[in-house]
C-alpha cells in the first residue's frame, strides 16, 4: 500500500466512522510517517479520531487491514488538547502528533487549535518543567540500568537486551527533553541522540556501542553504564531533579 492507498483508506475509514457515530466525532486526522509524508512500503497508518466528550465510547483498535496495520485511537477533545498542553516525560516522541498531522475530517478547525496550543506550551514551559520531566525519565534509565547490570552477570541474555533498549530509548527522552528536541518517531530519536554531543564528550560513541547490535551484551552493558554516568554528570549541570535528599520529597 502507498502513500495515496493509505489516505483513501483513512478517508474511507472516517466515512464509516461518521455513518456510524454522526455528529459525537469532532474530528479524524493522520498523523505518523503519513502526515509527514514520508511513509514507506511498511509503514503503519496512525488515525486519531477526536469526540466530543468522554461519554462517545469509540473503541481503539489496533489491527491490520490488506496489509497495513491501521493505529485507530479514539480520545475526547479536551483530553487530547491538555496532552497537547503538557510538557511530560514523553514529549519528545508524543510532540510530533500535535503539529504534524492531516485532517480527513475537520469542520470545526480542531487540528488548528490542537497545534496552537502545543506550541503555546512549549514557547511558555520554563525550564524546570523540562528538567522535572526528564528527571522522570532518567530515574527510570537508573533502574533500567541496575537491571542490565543484574542480568548480565546472571547470565540472563534475554532480560539484559531487554533492559539495555528500554534504557536507550529513555536515554533519547532525557536528551530530548533537556535539548528541547521533539524527535519525528523512535527510530529518528535513536539516531539523532547517538549523533548529540549534549551529554559531554564520549557519550556519542558509548551510546553507539549502546545501539550496536552486534556488540556482546557485557559490552553493551558497559557501554550503559557510559551513558548513565554522561546524563547524571549533565543532570547535575541542568538541575534535574532525580535524586531525594529526605524522605520529605517523597510527601
Amino acid at each position: 500500500m502507498d502513500h495515496d492507498e493509505r489516505l483513501r483508506l483513512a478517508a474511507d475509514l472516517t466515512e464509516r466512522l461518521l455513518g456510524r457515530y454522526g455528529a459525537t466525532i469532532a474530528a479524524v486526522g493522520v498523523h505518523g510517517s503519513v502526515a509527514r509524508g514520508d511513509d514507506g512500503e511498511e509503514s503503519d497508518l496512525d488515525l486519531a479520531v477526536v469526540t466530543t466528550g468522554p461519554e462517545v465510547e469509540v473503541p481503539d483498535r489496533y489491527l491490520r487491514h490488506r496489509g497495513t496495520v491501521v493505529d485507530l485511537s479514539a480520545i475526547p477533545a479536551d483530553a487530547y488538547l491538555e496532552e497537547a498542553g503538557h510538557i511530560g516525560p514523553a514529549w519528545p516522541l508524543a510532540a510530533d502528533q500535535y503539529v504534524n498531522h492531516l485532517a480527513v475530517h475537520d469542520p470545526g478547525g480542531f487540528f488548528h487549535k490542537l497545534t496552537h496550543v502545543h506550541q503555546a506550551a512549549v514557547e511558555e514551559a520554563a525550564p524546570e518543567v523540562y528538567a522535572a520531566a526528564a528527571g522522570v525519565d532518567l530515574v527510570q534509565l537508573l533502574s533500567w540500568d541496575a537491571k542490565a547490570r543484574a542480568a548480565e552477570l546472571a547470565g540472563d541474555l534475554p532480560t539484559t537486551l531487554l533492559a539495555v533498549k528500554e534504557a536507550a530509548v529513555l536515554a533519547a527522552l532525557v536528551v530530548g527533553l533537556l535539548t528541547r528536541t521533539a524527535y519525528r518517531n523512535l527510530p529518528h530519536a535513536l539516531h539523532t541522540t547517538a549523533a548529540a554531543g549534549a551529554a559531554g564528550p564520549g557519550f556519542g560513541e558509548a551510546y553507539r556501542r549502546l545501539l550496536d547490535p552486534t556488540a556482546d551484551p557485557a559490552v553493551q552493558v558497559l557501554a550503559l553504564g557510559r551513558v548513565r554516568d554522561a546524563l547524571l554528570a549533565l543532570a547535575d549541570r541542568e538541575g534535574v531533579p532525580y535524586e531525594a535528599a529526605s524522605l520529605e520529597a517523597f510527601l
